[in-house]
């Protein structure tokens, strides 16, 4: 009987109604401008082993990113997104911060994260805390938390997850659930879905997440959206230095 995985799916949505897109004529950022929206305050552990309270945010233009350590891929690649331009900005700005705030705090204890920020050479607080105290900021940016823990065919990819409900018992699987001999799985399996998507096998769980980063104004208002995928470090800091001016 082969143990039933725990699976997490996490999807930044970023359904944000306002979204305008990409340098629309009305809009001007070069990111997708999102309506504004209140992010509530907050107080999570930050990687340096302090408590991070939201309102020493206020009056800051902020970055806001969503990783976790495990990520293999785009989420390295975002956070030195992010160092390059704080890097360039900052130079300029004392006005202008930034936080990471991880989507899997089950295994992103402060210590976790601060092994992170040495890794990558950061230098902001990257955030984590209780579930429950994460729940309403995750909601504010648009995160949804969906648990799955079903592996129908127990081929160790869960049904929430699993496009090939039906793998033959004890065949070698794709990223998809997808058997690589009957089901002509994928031999390339390092991300899923389409866009800013980011899906990624873990020990124990999966996290599923759209990848993307969040600009604030100075009164703690969502403004721009930038995709991960999607990063024109010159646009970013344009966009940055128009929600400055304001």
């Amino acid at each position: 009987m082969i143990q039933r995985l725990l699976a997490i799916l996490m999807a930044t949505t970023m359904m944000f109604s306002g979204c305008i897109g990409w340098n629309e004529p009305s809009s001007p950022f070069y990111g997708a401008e999102v309506e504004q929206g209140d992010v509530p305050p907050f107080s999570l552990d930050s990687h340096d082993g302090n408590v991070f309270n939201s309102s020493d945010l206020q009056g800051k233009v902020v970055i806001v990113g969503f990783i976790y350590t495990r990520c293999p891929d785009i989420c390295p690649i975002t956070s030195q997104n992010i160092a390059y331009v704080h890097s360039l900005v900052s130079a300029e700005h004392d006005d202008v911060a930034v936080v990471s705030i991880t989507v899997d705090p089950w295994a992103d204890d402060p210590g976790t994260l601060a092994q992170y920020v040495v890794d990558q050479n950061l230098s902001w607080p990257h955030l984590t805390g209780p579930v429950e105290e994460m729940e309403p900021v995750w909601k504010a940016f648009g995160v949804g938390l969906t648990t799955y823990d079903d592996d129908s065919d127990a081929d160790g990819v869960v049904d929430g997850f699993d496009i090939c409900p039906d793998t033959p018992a004890n065949e070698v699987t794709d990223h998809h659930g997808c058997g690589m001999d009957t089901q002509e799985g994928e031999t390339d399996n390092s991300t899923a879905g389409s866009g800013t998507s980011g899906r990624h096998a873990l020990p124990g769980y999966w996290v599923d997440h759209m990848t993307g980063t969040v600009i604030l104004d100075r009164d703690m208002q969502q403004r721009v959206f930038w995709g991960d995928m999607d990063w024109n470090p010159d646009f970013v800091i344009k966009d940055v230095q128009t929600l400055l001016a304001e």
